[in-house]
C-alpha cells in the first residue's frame, strides 16, 4: 500500500552526492527552462493547453532585485477582486543562468498577481509596495547587512472582512533559530485602496514559540470577525484593528505520544469543516498529520545536532495519524479561552499532507511523507516514502462510525512532500503538484523536486448523469444577504439537496488560508432553478471569487460550478422569480449515502500526471484553473 524506501532513510552514499550537488545553481537543471531566454520565479499553467505562460520578472534588470524580489517562500491570499496578493518571500545571489548573473531579494515585497484574460493574454506578478520597516532597521543602519534585508519570509496571509490582507509572521530575512531579531511574531495589513497601513503589531503567541512559529495558521471567525490564530501548540484570538489577543486553546504536546509542534518544520495539515446557515455558520479548526518525535522503543528519535534544540530536523521521524480539533465559533457565540482540542485518528499516517474541501462537504487529505518531513536545503531532503493514498473525511457521520467516517481511496501516482500542492478545480476534481525531495522515493532521478500535475477524481465524479448549471452563471457578481437564482440546464432541481460555494483558494507549505466553505440556505424551489441565499456578512464569506456548486439526492456534484465575486460593494440586484416559478419544496430529502461510498469507484481516481510544469513558485491558485 505505500512506498518500500529504506526504513532508515538514505544511505550514507546518497547523502555525500546530495552534499556534493551544485546547489547554488539548481535552476539551471530545471526542465521547463530549457530554452528559456530569462530566469523566472512564477507562471501560470494552462490546463487547455497543457502549457505554461512563464511570468518575466526582469531580475537581471535590477541590481539588487529590490523591486521584483524573488516569491519563494512568500505567503499570499486571495483580494475581494479575485486578483492575488503575494508578499515575502526569499533572495538569491549571483546566480548564473544563461550567461547572466541574477540577484534577487523578495523579502519585503508586496505583489499583485493578475491572471490573462481574453483581453490580456500575459498574466503579471508585479510589486505595489513594500513592507513596515521600523526605524531602526533602515537599510544600512547600525544591525549588520543583514537587517538591511528586512521582511517576512514563510509569511501568512488572510483575507479580511473589510478586504484588507493581514500579514502575519514569518523570518525577518532567513530562518536563524538563535537569533531572535531573525523573528517576526507581528502582524502588519495591507490595503487595496491605501497600501500598507503602518507599523506592524506584536502577536505575543508567536513570540512566545520562536522559531516553531512559521506560517502559522489563521481564519476570520464568522460572528466576530477577528482572527484565529494558531502556532507551535496554541492559538489565541487576535482584533485586526487594536492588535488585542485572547488566549484561545492549548495541546499539552507532552500527553500526544511524541508529537512535534504542529508548525513549521513538523506540520500537519490545516482546513475548516463546510459552514452551514444550518447552525449559524459553527466553525471547527482541523489540523490533520504531523511528526512524531519518539521512535517505537519509547526513546527520541535521532535529530540532526543530537536533538538538542527544539527545530532540530529529524528525517527518520515517522509521521502521525492524529487529527487535533477544536470549535472556534459555536452557533454564533465566540469561544475564547480553556477551550479544548479533540483527538481523532485518521486511517494512514502521514506529515506535510494537503487537505482540499470537496463540494460535497466531505474533506479530501492528500499527499505527504510516510518518513521524515520537510524538505532541508533544496536536495537534501528530510522526507521520504511518500503517502500517496487518498483519504476522504466525511464529517456527517459521527466518530462513533469512523469506517464511513474516514474512507481510504485511490493513490496517486506521485509521491508529494515538502512544497506540494493541492487544489480544487471548478469542476470538482482536485489537482496535485510539486514536492521537493523526491529523490528521497526514487533517487536515481538526480533532482529533489518534481515537476509534474496530477488530477484526483472524487468518488462523485463516477456518478452518472450530474446535474449541469447554466453557464456562464448568470449572477457574476452578488453582494451580502442577496438572494439570487441558480438555473439548472434541465429541470431536475426538486433533486438539487444542497447548494454550496468554495472560495478560489491558494496553498503553500501545507497551509490553505483562503479556502472556505460554505452551505448556502435553499429558499425556494423551481423546475429548472432554485433561489438561494448568500451569507450575510463578509465574516462569513471574505470578499472574492466563489465557486458555486449544488449536490443532487444520488450524491453527485455539478458537472462544473458557477463562478460569482461576492463582496460589499457589488450592486444587489434582484432576482427575476415569479410566484408561478415556484413549485412545492420536496420533502426534506436525504442524501443517498449508498449510492455515493459504495459504488465500484467509490475510491475516486487519479489521472497520470497530465504534463511537466514549471516547478518556479509555489504558489497555485485555483483562480488559473
Amino acid at each position: 500500500m505505500f512506498d518500500t524506501a529504506p526504513a532508515s532513510g538514505w544511505t550514507g552514499d546518497q547523502i555525500a552526492r546530495m552534499q556534493s550537488a551544485p546547489l547554488n545553481q539548481w535552476f539551471n537543471g530545471n526542465p521547463n527552462f530549457v530554452g528559456q531566454p530569462w530566469f523566472t520565479d512564477a507562471a501560470e499553467f494552462d490546463f487547455t493547453t497543457l502549457q505554461p505562460k512563464y511570468i518575466n520578472r526582469n531580475f537581471e534588470d535590477d541590481k539588487f532585485g529590490q523591486l521584483h524580489g524573488y516569491a519563494f517562500c512568500s505567503g499570499h491570499a486571495q483580494l475581494a477582486n479575485g486578483s492575488y496578493l503575494v508578499a515575502g518571500g526569499d533572495e538569491f545571489w549571483y546566480k548564473q543562468f544563461n550567461n547572466k548573473s541574477y540577484t534577487s531579494n523578495g523579502r519585503s515585497d508586496i505583489r499583485v498577481f493578475n491572471p490573462s484574460t481574453a483581453a490580456k493574454t500575459e498574466p503579471e506578478l508585479t510589486y505595489v509596495a513594500s513592507m513596515y520597516r521600523p526605524p531602526d532597521m533602515q537599510p544600512n543602519a547600525v544591525g549588520g547587512s543583514s537587517y538591511t534585508y528586512w521582511g517576512r519570509w514563510y509569511p501568512s496571509l488572510l483575507a479580511l472582512p473589510n478586504e484588507e490582507i493581514m500579514l502575519i509572521g514569518g523570518q525577518h530575512y532567513f530562518f536563524n533559530a538563535t537569533d531572535t531579531l531573525a523573528d517576526s511574531p507581528t502582524f502588519e495589513k495591507w490595503s487595496p485602496i491605501s497600501g500598507p497601513m503602518g507599523p506592524s503589531k506584536p502577536i505575543a503567541l508567536l513570540g512566545k514559540y520562536f522559531p516553531i512559529n512559521m506560517y502559522p495558521i489563521a481564519y476570520v471567525l464568522p460572528s466576530s470577525g477577528k482572527v484565529w490564530v494558531f502556532a507551535h501548540s496554541e492559538s489565541a484570538i487576535v482584533d485586526p484593528d487594536t492588535g488585542l489577543e485572547t488566549p484561545h486553546a492549548a495541546l499539552d504536546l507532552t500527553k500526544a505520544n511524541g508529537q512535534l509542534p504542529l508548525s513549521f518544520p513538523f506540520a500537519g495539515t490545516n482546513f475548516v469543516p463546510m459552514m452551514s446557515y444550518r447552525d449559524n455558520y459553527r466553525m471547527e479548526s482541523w489540523i490533520c498529520g504531523g511528526v512524531n518525535g519518539t521512535a517505537a522503543d519509547g526513546n527520541p528519535t535521532p535529530r540532526a545536532n543530537n536533538g538538542k534544540d527544539a527545530w532540530s530536523n529529524c528525517p527518520n521521524c515517522t509521521p502521525v495519524k492524529v487529527c487535533h480539533w477544536t470549535t472556534l465559533e459555536d452557533k454564533g457565540a465566540t469561544l475564547t479561552t480553556n477551550v479544548q482540542f479533540t483527538q481523532e485518528d485518521m486511517p494512514i499516517a502521514r506529515s506535510q499532507p494537503a487537505a482540499v474541501n470537496l463540494p460535497d462537504g466531505t474533506v479530501a487529505i492528500v499527499s505527504g511523507s510516510g518518513l521524515g518531513h520537510q524538505g532541508g536545503v533544496y536536495g537534501q531532503p528530510q522526507a521520504s516514502k511518500g503517502v500517496k493514498e487518498v483519504v476522504i473525511f466525511d464529517p456527517t457521520y459521527p466518530p462513533s462510525d469512523p469506517t464511513n467516517r474516514w474512507k481510504v481511496g485511490a493513490a496517486a501516482p506521485t509521491g508529494r512532500h515538502y512544497h506540494n500542492i493541492a487544489l480544487l478545480r471548478s469542476d470538482g476534481t482536485v489537482v496535485t503538484g510539486g514536492g521537493d525531495a523526491q529523490n528521497g522515493d526514487d533517487f536515481a532521478n538526480n533532482r529533489p523536486d518534481d515537476m509534474s500535475l496530477d488530477i484526483y477524481y472524487p468518488p462523485y465524479k463516477f456518478i452518472a448523469n450530474p446535474p449541469k448549471l447554466v453557464l456562464p452563471f448568470p449572477t457574476a457578481q452578488a453582494t451580502y444577504g442577496q438572494q439570487i437564482e441558480v438555473p439548472f440546464v434541465d429541470a431536475i432541481a426538486e433533486t438539487i439537496v444542497s447548494v454550496s460555494i468554495i472560495r478560489q483558494a491558494s496553498m503553500t507549505h501545507t497551509v490553505n488560508l483562503d479556502q472556505r466553505h460554505i452551505e448556502l440556505q435553499i429558499l425556494k424551489y423551481g423546475k429548472q432553478k432554485l433561489l438561494v441565499q448568500l451569507p450575510a456578512t463578509p465574516s462569513i464569506a471574505p470578499p472574492g471569487n466563489w465557486m458555486l456548486f449544488a449536490t443532487d439526492n444520488k450524491g453527485a456534484v455539478v458537472e462544473r460550478s458557477g463562478l460569482v465575486n461576492i463582496r460589499a460593494t457589488n450592486p444587489n440586484t434582484p432576482p427575476k422569480w415569479t410566484d408561478a416559478d415556484t413549485v412545492p419544496t420536496p420533502q426534506t430529502p436525504v442524501k443517498n449515502r449508498d449510492s455515493r461510498v459504495n459504488t465500484a469507484s467509490a475510491a475516486g481516481a487519479v489521472r497520470a500526471s497530465v504534463a511537466a510544469v514549471a516547478g518556479v513558485s509555489a504558489l497555485v491558485a485555483s483562480l488559473m484553473f
